[in-house]
């Protein structure tokens, strides 16, 4: 095991075309080598070849698996705070199940510790990565599709049109970003710098490669921004990434000029691929986005959420990082100013909270005691070995990242246990449910 160099880039471009298909796929997927050329090659604003660990055989030098550790930028109600994003993970069939994806990510995560960041995220397959200490905690997608028909019928743009967005156009996108990331609790903000990166630094046939456009009125000032693939998703339809409006502007004017260009968009695409155009997939765009406020969108059941993995290694450390979200919450909850002490447990280890007016005074590790007496019934207690609300296995990374509720939670795990009325209004207000957004700068 190594790190990469840039003289690996032809050897793990091809590597990871091969091996990262499409699903059921009989060929190497060519989009996925370009990405990694993307990140070999310099043009990421964060990652480098040596970001890169290969597994080779050392009698041949041929790859058997690799993995990359992109560094990302997350806000966690407006806190800034620093991931770590193990990507582009794969292993040739014939070495699977030797642990080599277990070592790589020991590696990783060493490295991701030493440059300081709090967690580790991946979007990744169904299960897999829940083996290294990662939890699905972060909602994913599971937005309707707008058919041809359907496209065609809306009325025209009103005075608004849709053109291609320029590098002198990265300020006014990243104001737009900072505005969207407010309506999140968990959201990967996105400066000049990173959108520049999305409209130039990509090479053409790579995966991550955007089209953003700039929506703009008849005085050609802009009023919104809309993102997309350059290919065609499944059933042919054309994803919606992001869509935004400038505060004040009319919603259902931006949505109605952005679906008039992602139809014209998506009839070129499939036109061009000898494919019938199967409309818009709003799937990204998750049901709590204003799209859903100004029209009516179907959904089937192909139109399932899904969810990205994380891994919090301290999350006394993590809770600390973000005291300032988790007072603001509080100040704005039915608590505010509260004082009290709370212990949360994870069965095997746990933190421990402390309140004064309103503020946030001590996060620490707590462990629960194995001398209590007596049997764990989830009544009130006056033990302080005991918690105040017990999470098992990583279910409080969906409380943490706002997936779900302390009600939903024990709906789903009998052993998800609040004790008190206190302790779960606490809880209500210091992690509430509320839409996430997580589309890294890849």
């Amino acid at each position: 095991m190594r790190a990469a160099t840039v003289k690996d880039a032809d050897a793990l471009a091809a590597f990871n075309a091969d091996v990262l298909r499409a699903q059921d796929a009989q060929a190497p997927q060519a989009s996925m080598g370009e990405w990694t050329r993307d990140l070999v090659e310099g043009a990421h604003p964060t990652t480098r070849a040596d970001d890169a660990i290969i597994v080779e055989n050392t009698r041949t030098g041929a790859i058997v698996s690799a993995m990359f550790l992109l560094s990302q930028t997350w806000s966690y109600g407006g806190v800034r705070i620093p991931v770590g994003q193990p990507e582009l993970i794969g292993t040739l069939a014939e070495y699977r199940g030797r642990g080599l994806v277990r070592a790589e990510l020991d590696v990783a995560h060493a490295k991701s510790a030493e440059r300081g960041d709090l967690m580790q995220m991946i979007a990744g397959i169904p299960w897999f990565y829940r083996q290294f200490g990662y939890e699905l905690s972060v909602a994913r997608g599971g937005g309707g599709r707008l058919f041809p028909g359907e496209l065609a019928a809306f009325p025209p743009a009103d005075a608004l049109r849709v053109r291609a967005a320029r590098e002198d156009d990265v300020t006014f996108l990243a104001s737009l970003d900072a505005e969207a990331a407010a309506r999140h609790a968990v959201y990967v903000p996105r400066d000049a710098a990173q959108w520049r990166y999305d409209l130039t630094g990509h090479r053409d046939g790579s995966a991550t490669r955007p089209v953003v456009a700039v929506i703009e009125d008849d005085a050609a000032r802009p009023v919104g921004m809309l993102l997309h693939p350059a290919t065609l998703w499944g059933a042919n339809t054309l994803g919606i990434v992001m869509l935004e409006a400038v505060p004040g502007v009319s919603w259902r004017r931006v949505v109605v000029a952005a679906l008039h260009h992602v139809r014209a968009q998506g009839e070129a695409l499939a036109a061009r691929d000898g494919k019938t155009f199967g409309g818009a997939s709003l799937w990204m765009l998750r049901r709590d986005h204003p799209i859903y406020q100004v029209l009516r969108v179907r959904y089937d059941e192909a139109d399932t959420w899904y969810a990205v993995y994380t891994r919090v290694p301290d999350v006394a450390a993590f809770l600390r990082a973000v005291t300032p979200a988790l007072e603001r919450r509080l100040a704005q909850s039915p608590l505010a100013g509260h004082n009290g002490t709370f212990r949360l447990s994870f069965y095997r280890e746990g933190v421990r909270l402390v309140l004064e007016g309103g503020r946030v005074k001590t996060v620490e590790p707590w462990r629960p005691a194995t001398t209590t007496v007596g049997i764990e019934m989830g009544q009130g207690t006056t033990d302080p070995g005991r918690a105040h609300a017990m999470f098992p296995d990583l279910t409080f990374h969906q409380l943490l990242f706002g997936l779900r509720s302390v009600d939903e939670l024990g709906a789903w795990y009998p052993d998800c246990v609040v004790r008190n009325a206190e302790t779960r209004a606490l809880l209500n207000a210091l992690f509430p449910r509320r839409p996430s957004f997580v589309w890294p700068v890849l």
